[in-house]
């Protein structure tokens, strides 16, 4: 698929590729090599655990550990080849099937386990501090955040072999932690520092586990109607054993803390980089091969990249997987630096060390020996309160220059039922959040977003959040973002919903990804602009927002880039300004790959699209990065239309005229002017008023090149009047006569199938119904034999799929939802012409 040689060095010897694990299943999500993994846990008993760290303590033998309370949770065994957990988080029920989506429940233990403490803090000082949870509660959710408001924090692990080493604070004593299991017993063992009396929380008074310590300054008593070890005060290090399953810690001493950070992943993967495997005027987009094959196993689903020098990045995978990124020519060579991460999808560097944003907190990978290789996960920050619904995605991040972390979360609720439209209960699911430089402090920026994605402006530290068209979403959209902003997700408005500068219409992108401002690229004509990633189109967008922050107004350029990769981030190369683009795909998108990475770069000839557009008083004006042909820039070259979106709890929004009824008003276009470099044209638009969209399509093009209708589309609020000497302009002189409404779609044009599968093309239709009886991968049902079947619907009765069953399903999707799906779809009343309506019926009835 990438069109990659890919060979697995270990030192100078070179592996054939007949001898590397296949992904066809054989190997794992769960990687035996590595002994700790992140991941969310409905633990029973011990209640449910949103930050889990899944430990390996022997041969199937697992311990949950809490790591916002501290507290091991949860001992079970599973057989040989079991996974430890069922696989219900996102990144592990799309390991064997890379589209198959997660559900909201939270992966539970694969056999019935040992509660071995309750959902209290599992370390304290005094009695007090270990009673209760001293977290505030945010409704139902269990995600709630550390102990760091009461002196107790999360410190980090690291892996000793096959051993994982945990480490925490309680006061100023710090504690490393580490299991053994075997024999029907459980061992834990506990190095503590010098300092304090300590009480560990074991179980519930009235039942649990026999519990026995080999250490006459470790005493077992009831307190509190708990179980609680207490460990006595020392000057000195502590070493302690408590054994579950027996009354005896067993013989000898508590070994000391395992220390060892031997080269774990020795082995290396060579790739190539295939030139040009997509390119048009004035760029190419080369791909880079990725290491699909390697001796573990692992798939390779590119979440973000970073670089640290021009020849090194490192790469995150949505698996957990970390991966440095050797580049030298068209060579590429891949080294695997950490594991088990849960569901990465950021990654960031400071100073040169790599951060990841995952759901269990802000993790910095610490090379303790120079090997390359972490020795050691620091827990940097979990002061994000991380929930526990499936949806609350850690999605984005970035270091400032004074090394603050600005970081996002995902705000879709869920519950043990559904995806809900409302606010969620944890307060910084749906926000934009700042962390300070060291991690101990945390503020919210901005709330109330549904999937926000970011980006900030690294000149003059502007904010701009991408959004996805969804509940409370009307359309995508690119929205600045201010201390203070709500962007009403939920039915939130916070004293106001913070507008955006420029929507999107949703056939151009149907899910936004991370925004990239464009500072220092290859591509100069896009310089301070804002490159908008498509997950849902694979698309490339430049955003220009009107002057002054927050704008109020702004275009977007659809660049005529097709990446083919389901995009979710991008980074400006520190060397040759090439901008590099990494995604993977589970969720609808209409993109033909399922992950990749790909460098886009400058090529031969100009940009066909424009590089610049802007509204002002008198009309709008466009800026290309070329002469153009004068004889294209005529005032017939242009159609326009406008319309506008109404916010609600329904998914997404119809088209509205002024009036208020479905459909777009068309738009009156007058003169067209050339600048004086032959660069821009002013396009006269009398009249102009405030809208949420105008979309403006010319065919205007430079000499020989193919003319094509391209559109840019506006948000108009109080445009200033044109400075024609600043535009580079002489002062228009408008003719009336030459006003006019151009029409969008010939008058007396037939439907047809053949025109209907262009459409359903043009507006990702294609991305949430398959054509050819697939479910997996589309949240939507089939087009395949879907005419003349038998629906049946959640509520109601079932119904003939006939031409009245699709219309309606087409412009009113939240009428009736089929029977094993949820609604998904905004409506596409007023985007579609009835001729274009009955087109893609047409088609939906060919696909039998």
């Amino acid at each position: 698929m990438l069109g990659a040689m890919i060979l697995v060095r270990t030192g100078l010897s070179a592996f054939l590729a007949a001898f590397i694990v296949p992904l066809s299943g054989a190997a794992p999500f769960f990687d035996p090599g590595v002994p700790v993994h992140g991941t969310a846990v409905n633990a029973g008993g011990a209640g449910g655990v949103a930050r889990g760290l899944l430990i390996r303590a022997g041969e199937g033998e697992w311990v949950v550990f809490d790591q916002d309370l501290l507290r091991p949770a949860l001992w079970f065994r599973t057989e040989k080849g079991q996974p430890p957990v069922s696989p219900d988080l996102m990144a592990q029920s799309s390991w064997d099937e890379p589209t198959r989506k997660a559900g909201v429940k939270l992966p539970a233990p694969a056999r019935k386990g040992e509660v071995l403490a309750p959902a209290v803090p599992g370390v304290g000082t005094g009695l007090e501090s270990i009673l209760k949870d001293p977290r505030p509660l945010f409704g139902k959710d269990p995600g709630r955040g550390g102990l760091e408001g009461s002196g107790r924090v999360f410190l980090g692990y690291h892996f000793a072999g096959q051993t994982g080493v945990l480490g925490y604070r309680c006061g100023e004593v710090t504690v490393r932690e580490w299991y053994e299991a075997g024999g029907g017993v459980l061992r834990r063992h506990l190095s503590a520092g010098p300092g304090a009396e300590l009480r560990f929380v074991l179980a519930a008074a009235d039942g649990g586990l026999e519990v026995g310590s080999n250490h006459a300054g470790l005493k077992i008593a009831e307190e509190g109607g708990m179980r609680v070890a207490r460990l006595a005060a020392s000057d000195r290090e502590r070493r302690v054993t408590l054994s579950y399953g027996a009354s005896g810690g067993g013989t000898g001493k508590t070994a000391a803390v395992p220390a060892a950070y031997p080269l774990r992943w020795k082995e290396t993967v060579d790739t190539r980089i295939t030139a040009a495997s997509r390119s048009g005027p004035g760029w190419a987009m080369d791909r880079i091969g990725l290491p699909a094959a390697n001796p573990w196993g692992r798939r390779m689903r590119p979440a973000d990249l970073v670089f640290l020098s021009p020849e090194r990045a490192a790469v995150v995978t949505f698996e957990g997987d970390v991966w440095r990124l050797d580049l030298s020519g068209d060579r590429c060579r891949w080294t695997r630096i950490a594991a088990g991460l849960c569901e990465p999808l950021s990654i960031e560097q400071v100073g040169g060390v790599v951060q990841v944003f995952t759901r269990n907190g802000i993790i910095r990978l610490r090379d303790l020996n120079g090997d390359g290789e972490t020795d050691f996960y620091e827990n940097h920050s979990s002061l994000i309160l991380q929930t526990a619904g499936t949806r609350g995605y850690p999605l984005d991040m970035e270091v400032d220059g004074e090394g603050n972390t600005w970081c996002s979360v995902g705000g879709i609720a869920t519950d043990d039922r559904s995806i809900h439209n409302r606010a969620p209960d944890n307060p910084h699911s749906g926000a934009i959040l700042k962390i300070a430089a060291d991690g101990r402090s945390i503020e919210t920026v901005a709330s109330h977003a549904r999937e926000p994605f970011f980006a900030r402006d690294p000149e003059n530290g502007w904010i701009a959040m991408s959004d996805q068209q969804g509940n409370w979403v009307p359309s995508s959209g690119s929205f600045p973002v201010v201390p203070g902003s709500g962007f009403g997700y939920g039915g939130k408005d916070g004293g106001g919903v913070s507008p955006p500068a420029v929507w999107i219409p949703h056939e151009q992108d149907t899910s936004s990804a991370s925004p990239l401002w464009v500072r220092g690229s290859a591509f100069k004509a896009w310089e301070g602009g804002l490159l908008n990633l498509s997950y849902g189109t694979s698309r490339l967008f430049l955003v220009r927002h009107a002057e002054g922050w927050p704008a109020k107004q702004g275009s977007v350029i659809p660049l005529g880039i097709e990446t083919g990769l389901p995009l979710l981030h991008a980074r400006i190369h520190p060397g040759d300004g090439s901008i590099w683009l990494a995604g993977f795909r589970i969720y609808d998108s209409a993109a033909p790959e399922l992950e990749g990475i790909g460098r886009l770069r400058p090529a031969d000839g100009a940009l066909a699209a424009a590089t610049d557009a802007r509204v002002v008083k008198e009309g709008v004006v466009l800026h290309f990065d070329r002469p153009l042909d004068p004889a294209s820039v005529t005032p017939d070259a242009v159609q326009a239309k406008e319309w506008q979106y109404r916010r609600s709890g329904g998914y997404g929004s119809p088209r509205l005229k002024r009036d208020g009824s479905q459909g777009t008003d068309p738009v009156a276009t007058g003169g067209t002017f050339l600048s004086k470099d032959g660069r821009s044209v002013f396009i006269h638009v009398p009249g102009l008023k405030a809208t949420m969209q105008l979309e403006i399509a010319h065919r205007f093009h430079a000499k020989g090149a193919k003319p094509e209708t391209r559109p840019v589309f506006f948000t108009v609020d109080d445009p200033p009047a044109a400075e024609w000497p600043r535009l580079g302009f002489d002062t228009p002189r408008f003719d009336p006569s030459l006003v006019a409404v151009r029409g969008t779609m010939p008058a007396g044009s037939k439907p047809s199938a053949e025109l209907g599968r262009e459409l359903s093309q043009r507006y990702g239709c294609i991305a949430c119904h398959s054509i050819d009886g697939r479910r997996e991968g589309h949240s939507g049902p089939t087009w395949k034999g879907l005419y003349g079947s038998e629906r049946r619907f959640t509520k109601g009765a079932s119904r003939t799929a006939d031409d009245a069953y699709l219309k309606e399903a087409i412009l009113e999707p939240a009428k009736s939802i089929v029977e094993g799906y949820a609604l998904g779809m905004g409506s596409y009343a007023g985007v579609l012409e009835e001729p274009e309506l009955q087109s893609i019926l047409l088609y939906i009835r060919s696909l039998k």
